[in-house]
């Protein structure tokens, strides 16, 4: 295969394949990556998108079918000839568990290999040290694996999504939002204590960045910048089909963009960072009164008062919409996404209103030619994710093993050996 297709492939957001023998295990999970993200296929299909024959696509389906990660899902009609037969992933073929720790509550999801939810868990989180919400957090694991009748030894991994900086596994909470207690907890170390299963635990942005990238908008699209509310907001990264989350894992953070020189102090210690205009807090914080603190205004009482044309809200969504083009405009400068994608905990109605009222966008400095996306799209699983994207969490570290910030415990953790990973030539336990 000549430079030029390896190229080529690269950009339509495939792992690219060889026919060399000693490349065997990279040709899996190419083609385990393309029935991923295109499957139904059929193995002609595979052969043209890969660059592979369709004699060796033939075989390593065979082995990835054996392996049980994927499987022959029927045959394509209106054709001549023979009908072919499609491959599609095996939902079976493993499982994943994704935790969310956000500033209200804590969510779980058991998700099998297509994304599809097996189990769900959600709680309100009152006791907030690190020590007891992470026993909060194994628990919640524990007991997905048990409502959705699923085996230890089936689950890849578990992934966390927090609210701040991992660095090699340890937890740095954003101040925002906690105190210095959560300042080094290294949460990766115990919630595999806690599970007994490979874990992998990063910010929420990123996180709902991968979940996009693996069940959304990524599917279609190869560089997008992703803008997720929580109490505050952050931002994940897509650049070619892989997230990146820089070398000490804060790329992203948009929310400490000064978009107005000498304005409101942020906690960071800056003034005029993007998320004292734009963010849920912002928004608690035009309606909470001198009696409560923006943390104690919950989403429905937001939607209330977005639904009753409240004034005050009003004004602030006029004031994030022009400091959101901003950051937008700063956003395409830098990176050239193909599109901008926002969603997260803000409540749908209120995403939608700011939204509307973020358009027209500044203009753009880079011609867009043939693209035809909008600049700034709504996550299609916006109110899902980060659960969502931390149970991708360890599907994305899989195919993508240059990926930092994985505990080194001992490799007798359950996911490490998993028949599945063996046979596409994946070690979890050295990530």
């Amino acid at each position: 295969m000549n430079k030029r297709m390896n190229l080529r492939l690269d950009r339509e957001g495939v792992l690219p394949g060889t026919n060399l023998l000693q490349t065997r295990t990279l040709n899996r999970r190419a083609v385990f990556d393309a029935v991923r993200r295109s499957g139904p296929i059929t193995r002609t299909e595979l052969a043209q998108t890969i660059g592979l024959t369709v004699q060796a696509i033939s075989n390593i389906a065979a082995e990835l079918e054996e392996a049980g990660l994927i499987r022959q899902q029927g045959k394509r009609a209106g054709q001549r000839g023979q009908p072919a037969v499609e491959l599609s992933l095996n939902p079976s073929g493993g499982y994943t568990i994704g935790l969310s720790l956000a500033y209200q509550h804590v969510t779980g999801l058991l998700v099998d290999l297509t994304g599809a939810v097996v189990a769900s868990e959600t709680h309100s989180l009152k006791e907030r040290a690190p020590a007891t919400t992470a026993d909060v957090l194994g628990d919640i694991a524990s007991r997905l694996l048990v409502a959705g009748h699923v085996r230890r030894e089936d689950i890849w991994g578990v992934g966390c999504s927090v609210p701040g900086t991992v660095e090699n596994g340890t937890f740095w909470y954003d101040k925002v939002q906690e105190g210095d207690e959560w300042t080094k907890f290294p949460l990766t170390a115990r919630l595999e204590e806690l599970t007994g299963i490979k874990t992998f635990v990063e910010n929420d942005a990123t996180v709902a960045a991968i979940g996009e990238r693996l069940y959304g908008i990524g599917r279609a699209v190869r560089s997008f910048f992703y803008l997720h509310f929580n109490l505050g907001i952050g931002g994940g990264l897509v650049l070619d089909g892989h997230h990146y989350r820089g070398a000490f894992g804060g790329a992203g953070e948009i929310g400490h963009l000064i978009v107005k020189p000498g304005g409101r102090l942020c906690a960071c210690g800056s003034r005029g960072c993007l998320e004292q205009y734009v963010s849920f807090y912002a928004a608690a914080e035009t309606i909470c009164g001198p009696t409560r603190t923006p943390d104690e205004v919950s989403a429905e009482e937001l939607v209330e008062r977005l639904l009753d044309d409240d004034p005050r809200l009003t004004t602030w969504l006029r004031e994030a919409a022009q400091y959101l083009r901003i950051a937008i405009r700063n956003i395409e400068a830098m990176f050239d996404p193909d599109t901008v994608v926002i969603g997260g905990g803000l409540p749908a109605e209120l995403l939608e209103r700011l939204i509307d009222a973020t358009s027209p966008l500044l203009p753009a400095m880079i011609h867009r030619h043939a693209n035809t996306l909008p600049r700034l799209m709504r996550a299609e699983h916006s109110s899902e994710l980060p659960a969502l994207g931390a149970a991708a969490l360890p599907i994305a570290i899989a195919l993508q093993p240059n990926v930092s910030g994985a505990s080194t415990n001992a490799a007798s953790l359950a996911g490490t050996d998993n028949p599945a990973l063996v046979a596409l030539g994946i070690d979890l336990s050295r990530r």
